[in-house]
């Protein structure tokens, strides 16, 4: 019984820390803030990388479903509003569901996948966190930190590559259908924003730090045309407003 209760003052913890962090709160939110699941799990999971997202949580499954049932307890005490949200795995190919539970129970695939909102929000931004939540992922290139191999044209990744994960299977841009675009490296918000507007194809570029163990974002790949534009459009409204 103490064991329980202490898993339920955990879930509370980590609860209230995120939903003032961000003013709504998840699962994972919860189980990341309890140290079940570690960042870089879930990003796998995303990735496709892990079957089931239970798979990876240092826990039997009494104690998770103990956690999430002191969770919903504990949104409702707080009226929190509920917000079904759609996780699709980060591929290529057609978007798939990702898969929470062991079971894959549709029950307890509805209990993980829920978001719970502050009513405080105004209606509007309440709505736009609704959109937010069910947007599709962005995909996701690695920058490699050890030497691998094409699993589809079997060209040599050297460290410092890029590549994409098709589940397990590493890929070279050009296999992944992304060689087409270029790199723009993080450092000026504004020319990120206009060109991932004009796009119509994007990726995310991480690469793992060993240091902070987790993914740290580098930049993106984007349409050429599109980064051409965005930056023809930032000069011209440089210029008008000089």
């Amino acid at each position: 019984m103490a064991n329980l209760k202490e898993i339920e003052g955990k879930v509370i913890r980590a609860a209230e820390e995120a939903l003032f962090r961000q003013h709504y709160v998840s699962s994972i939110d919860v189980l990341i803030g309890m140290g079940y699941l570690q960042p870089i799990h879930v990003q796998d999971w995303k990735n496709g990388k892990i079957p089931y997202l239970e798979k990876v949580i240092p826990a039997n499954l009494h104690k998770i479903s103990h956690a999430m049932k002191c969770f919903r307890k504990w949104a409702d005490q707080k009226d929190l509003k509920p917000s079904e949200t759609v996780y699709l795995a980060k591929t290529k190919g057609p978007k798939r569901p990702l898969q929470f539970s062991k079971s894959g129970h549709p029950q307890i695939e509805l209990a993980y996948r829920t978001h719970y909102i502050s009513p405080l929000l105004s209606e509007r931004k309440q709505e736009r966190l609704k959109e937010t939540f069910n947007q599709s992922p962005d995909l996701i290139v690695y920058v490699i930190v050890k030497d691998s191999q094409c699993s589809h044209c079997k060209k040599d990744l050297m460290k410092g590559y890029l590549l994409f994960m098709e589940g397990e299977q590493p890929l070279c841009l050009e296999c992944a259908e992304l060689g087409d675009l270029v790199f723009l490296p993080s450092g000026d918000p504004m020319l990120t924003r206009r060109t991932k507007r004009y796009s119509e194809k994007l990726a995310i570029v991480v690469k793992f730090s060993h240091s902070r163990k987790r993914y740290e974002r580098q930049g993106i790949l984007i349409q050429e045309a599109a980064l051409r534009k965005a930056q023809s459009n930032i000069k011209n409204s440089l210029s008008k407003n000089a």
